[in-house]
């Protein structure tokens, strides 16, 4: 129960600041773009390094965490996808972003510190692999998925060359990709930082949590609706904060039999809000945007009593 009060309560907090400080315009959506963007090409990328370099301390990458987490997204988007299509209608594109919104969770900006806030640096390893295995589903997995579900009278067929090309250029510019690659390279080569860079470097990764929670919060404000509550939005919500854990601990506690500590990192990885990357993904290719909108401050809402439970639960 005390990780409710020490870890859930100043989390949430960090991410209502953001959010009330854009309400009540004492920055206004431009500030707030400039600082998700500090927050994703500086602050994140230094903290993830960081981390990264920290893991060889921690014990060695479980692969088994990876197939546990994502056959229960897999269950979970197919249950998004196809059921919110008898359900709700709309064509293959928002079936997709449906599938995206009920799998995809804030995992960098919020999971990275809440789970090393919440049980150490040993927690950075697995969450890191879950963290970079979810941008790379957005990035690659996000974009085909929009590609190939243009609706048909918009184009002859899709060019797979030209997707393929944006979508590997995507993945190799992201920073944060970049960030554990340069991190495995310096482990590998077992080279170390020198002073100078180790102290800017672990200053810039003290700073991350607070302004990497307070960036969303922020961001939440400029995406939000009026009416919360629009379409199949609080489904999607549902499916993302609970239906998701509930299937991501089955199968890694019953079907790859993980241990408790890799079970709780996965549990509540699963159950972060929706990401603000679909958002992005929606409002790029001008689909479903409101829903997913709608669906990603319904989660966060959700989000603090869900992961409060499971704090005290799997504790």
């Amino acid at each position: 129960m005390d990780k409710v009060f020490t870890v859930v309560v100043p989390l949430f907090a960090m991410i209502f600041a953001g959010y009330w400080i854009v309400r009540l315009e004492v920055i206004g959506k431009e500030t707030v773009k400039g600082l998700v963007g500090v927050v994703f090409w500086l602050f994140l990328p230094c903290f993830i390094f960081i981390k990264t370099l920290g893991t060889r301390d921690h014990g060695e990458l479980d692969w088994a965490l990876l197939g546990a987490y994502y056959l229960a997204c897999l269950v979970t988007f197919m249950i998004a996808a196809v059921g919110g299509r008898l359900i709700w209608g709309g064509n293959a594109r928002v079936a997709g972003l449906r599938g995206l919104s009920s799998i995809s969770g804030v995992v960098g900006y919020m999971g990275l510190p809440l789970m090393v806030m919440a049980f150490g640096d040993e927690a950075a390893l697995p969450t890191l692999m879950i963290t970079m295995a979810d941008n790379l589903m957005i990035l690659a997995g996000g974009a085909l998925i929009m590609e190939l579900t243009e609706p048909r009278e918009a184009r002859d067929k899709p060019d797979l060359g030209r997707v393929l090309l944006t979508t590997g250029k995507s993945i190799i510019s992201n920073p944060l990709i970049l960030a554990v690659a340069l991190a495995a390279l310096c482990i590998a080569l077992q080279w170390r930082l020198p002073g100078p860079l180790q102290i800017f470097a672990t200053q810039m990764t003290n700073a991350t949590g607070p302004l990497a929670l307070v960036a969303l919060g922020a961001a939440f404000a400029v995406h939000r609706q009026q009416n919360l509550i629009k379409g199949d939005s609080l489904a999607l919500a549902l499916l993302k904060v609970v239906v998701l854990p509930v299937l991501v601990f089955v199968s890694a506690r019953y079907v790859f039999g993980l241990g408790d500590f890799l079970v709780k990192i996965a549990v509540i990885m699963a159950a972060l809000p929706v990401a603000v990357n679909v958002f992005i993904l929606a409002s790029r290719y001008k689909t479903y945007e409101i829903e997913v909108s709608s669906s990603m401050l319904l989660s966060a809402v959700m989000g603090i009593g869900v992961i409060s439970g499971l704090l005290v639960v799997l504790d």
